[in-house]
């Protein structure tokens, strides 16, 4: 058994030590709960801005490199609560490349590695590949609790992505999310079929919406899903934290009714990467 949190808010563009006062009162009750892990939603410290404008230079301030301002806050927070910290930020990385990174800083204080999201959206919902670089890999870290991978928001609806992650070993995916509201329904139906495709856990932490006069409605509905693809628990768009236990052994039970991984037949899939 291993405890698990997500964090849901609302965070304000630019707000930054106002959002992250906010994101640590939620990590400390959670961990007051006894959470063992636990994930902050996607870009909370300086807010979900490349919904606001197509083109605007003043948004690469609100970047940080990894030792920056926001990861030494909850490395700090991690070693004094003993707990895994998964932090989602706007990275600088050198002059001309920013990613939309999620750092996973272990209970000892120190950063086990790092993942940056690899697809990067252009519509109506983000303006993410003006001030965005993708990455290029899917890193799984090992944790006491099991092998654990990351998506951001966006990379969940390649499915590529969750299968990639499951073979090399995950068995508990993050997704610091910020989708619009919108898309509240498809959010949960997706995170479902990547659990039972995948037959691993898929966490949610989402950005929310609560004001009614803010600029943009966020879709909230932070949850946890099962291996078997069934909903564990989930939030509405009240801000707030889940904190759950899940049972790792359910994935060997999963595994043990349908045999995804047996019946794979990878060896007749290589053509999708020619068109």
């Amino acid at each position: 058994m291993v405890k698990i949190s997500v964090v849901q808010m609302e965070a304000e563009i630019g707000k930054i030590e106002k959002n992250i006062a906010k994101a640590k009162k939620y990590v400390e009750k959670a961990a007051e709960k006894g959470a063992e892990i636990v994930c902050l939603p996607e870009l909370f410290n300086i807010g979900y801005f490349p919904y606001a404008h197509q083109f605007d230079t003043s948004f690469f301030k609100l970047a940080e490199s990894l030792d920056g301002f926001t990861v030494t806050y909850f490395k700090d927070i991690a070693k004094r609560l003993d707990i895994y910290i998964i932090v989602s930020f706007y990275e600088y990385d050198s002059p001309g490349l920013y990613y939309n990174t999620v750092a996973l800083i272990n209970n000892n204080g120190t950063i086990d590695g790092i993942y940056r999201k690899t697809h990067i959206p252009w519509s109506s919902t983000g303006w993410e590949k003006f001030y965005m670089k993708p990455g290029y890999d899917y890193p799984v870290f090992n944790t006491p609790y099991g092998k654990i991978g990351f998506m951001v928001c966006y990379d969940r609806d390649f499915p590529e992505v969750a299968r990639t992650l499951a073979l090399k070993g995950a068995k508990i995916i993050f997704v610091p999310n910020g989708s619009a509201k919108y898309l509240t329904e498809t959010w949960k139906n997706i995170m479902q079929v990547r659990a039972y495709e995948n037959q691993v856990y898929m966490v949610g932490s989402c950005v929310t919406t609560t004001s009614e006069d803010a600029p943009r409605d966020f879709s909230g509905n932070s949850l946890i899903v099962n291996p078997f693809g069934e909903i564990q628990e989930k939030l509405g768009t009240e801000e707030g934290i889940l904190v759950e236990s899940i049972d790792m052994n359910k994935i060997q039970e999963v595994r043990k009714k349908r045999f995804l991984y047996r019946d794979r037949r990878p060896e007749v899939y290589g053509e999708i990467t020619s068109y």
